[in-house]
């Protein structure tokens, strides 16, 4: 008795429930409500006020601006040095390489429409490829989507698409990539080019194609050029990306090692962003595929353009034919660059080479001794190595 009436004692009521105070609108809130308020308020009250319509006819400043501008382009493209020195030779350097591919895989200039290496070569190469750089399936796949395409009619405008996507990743690659590591090394480069990389995202792809035209002429070097345009960002930001995520620690400890700058990047930062960096290659390659389908409107050969035929005559089987076409290649394309991220993974090579993983080894774990002194360095830890190259598993490394 005398306990539950200390228990009694010692209870206490609860607490009354604290109200929450009540969350006023921030500040931006505001302005924009009142931004959209004066908005709506001005066009219900001056709609049909000193307004004039303008005939269709009639051209604005900027449309003759335009035009000149055109008139010019067409007069001098034959005697100006910045289209003989600039223009002209990039033209004709994305031309050739761009003619090399299509030749291989899609169709010669003899007028036979067969590659150099003939249909059943170009299957072969091709699943040979998507074997070296994915697996068994994804070349397995290649082929079967290969043979469709030549089952379906549609062998050379498939083969003609993949072709320029080739050409416009090599040479998106060539100009990412570099960009890329000096966006990652230097913050003043990123700082610059971060911009001109939310204005290359943000503006719409037909709006590539009409200046290229202009200047470059219709046909596949301008698509490619636009490709490359579009394709470009994904593979430089994911880049930096892949050489700004390395962690401060890891650095410090390849700078005690008395690395340069180049041995650095080359041994450090470049292996550990491996796989950001092909993240960023899959990225780029199908916006390339995207971009390259729409450029059929400047001439560009391949599927594309029995897309827009086939609207244009209203062939609806043909068209959804040649779309289908458009996805299978694209599965393709993200299966293969997939299969060479997963490659590219930290310890995969490693892994793959000694077969099961030792349970009293930590995954990807490589200990070296740092020459010239007794510390032990972990250099493989995060999937890069450093000055040296990954060494064996010896007796510098746990639980051996």
């Amino acid at each position: 008795m005398s306990v539950v009436l200390q228990e009694r004692k010692t209870a206490r009521p609860a607490p009354a429930p604290v109200s929450e105070p009540r969350r006023r609108p921030s500040r931006r809130t505001i302005l924009l409500l009142s931004a959209a308020a004066i908005w709506i308020l001005g066009f219900l009250v001056l709609n049909g006020t000193a307004t004039l319509a303008l005939p269709a006819s009639e051209l604005t400043d900027l449309h003759r601006s335009l035009n000149q501008f055109n008139a010019w382009v067409a007069a001098n493209r034959a005697d100006n040095p910045l289209f003989l020195y600039v223009f002209t030779p990039l033209r004709s350097a994305v031309d050739a390489v761009a003619n090399l591919f299509t030749t291989t895989f899609a169709a010669t200039a003899t007028g036979l429409r067969l590659p150099e290496i003939g249909w059943l070569g170009t299957v072969g190469l091709l699943t040979w490829i998507a074997l070296a750089v994915g697996n068994v399936r994804v070349a397995l796949l290649t082929a079967a989507v290969f043979v469709f395409f030549g089952i379906q009619g549609l062998f050379v405008e498939a083969t003609y698409t993949f072709a320029l996507v080739l050409t416009a990743v090599l040479l998106t690659l060539l100009v990412g990539i570099p960009l890329g590591i000096l966006a990652g090394i230097y913050g003043r480069v990123a700082r610059v080019i971060t911009p001109v990389l939310d204005f290359m995202q943000t503006l719409p792809t037909f709006v590539y194609l009409a200046p290229l035209a202009l200047v470059f002429l219709i046909g596949p070097a301008s698509a490619v050029i636009a490709t490359v345009i579009y394709a470009a960002p994904p593979v430089i930001r994911l880049t930096a990306h892949g050489i700004r995520r390395i962690p401060d620690n890891t650095r410090e400890a390849s700078d005690s090692l008395g690395t340069t700058g180049l041995q650095r990047l080359l041994t450090l930062q470049l292996p550990m962003a491996r796989r950001t960096i092909v993240m960023g290659i899959n990225q780029g390659t199908m916006a390339a595929l995207s971009m390259v389908t729409i450029a059929a409107l400047i001439a560009a050969p391949g599927l594309g353009q029995t897309v827009v035929r086939a609207l244009q005559s209203l062939d609806v089987g043909t068209a959804v034919n040649a779309g289908l076409s458009i996805v299978l290649l694209a599965i393709v394309l993200d299966r293969v660059t997939t299969a060479a991220s997963r490659r590219a993974e930290p310890g995969s090579a490693r892994r793959r080479q000694a077969g099961p993983q030792d349970p009293r080894r930590p995954p990807g774990d490589c200990l070296r001794r740092s020459p010239g002194h007794g510390a032990v360095v972990q250099d493989c830890a995060v999937g890069g190595c450093l000055p040296g190259g990954p060494q064996p598993w010896s007796a510098d490394c746990p639980g051996s």
